[in-house]
């Protein structure tokens, strides 16, 4: 429903939208990128480099975060103790059973 403004409150009219939008900015994204690959050829092989660039280095900032939370996960050493696999389970001295009868 339409208001007087001229917008709607509906969630699917927002969606669609939102959807026609990213679909317009997509195409357009990828019609400049290739009329930039015609005019310029070697721009291929640049933005191929750069990936690759870019995951090389966030590749080495990831291992070096992990080498360092090292010594925040196990700050002390662990100790194994052989596991009890005899577990007696005693009932306590004040447990009692308690029947109740119902009679009419």
């Amino acid at each position: 429903m339409m208001s007087h403004w001229g917008h709607s409150n509906d969630i699917f009219d927002q969606g669609y939208k939102a959807v026609r939008k990213s679909v317009l900015l997509f195409g357009l994204f990828f019609t400049a990128l290739g009329l930039l690959i015609f005019l310029f050829p070697k721009l291929i092989a640049y933005m191929f480099a750069f990936f690759i660039l870019t995951v090389g280095v966030s590749g080495l900032i990831l291992g070096y975060r992990i080498w360092k939370l090292r010594n925040q996960a196990r700050p002390f050493d662990w100790v194994d103790e052989p596991l009890k696999t005899n577990i007696e389970v005693e009932t306590p001295a004040n447990y009692r059973r308690t029947i109740t009868f119902i009679m009419r």
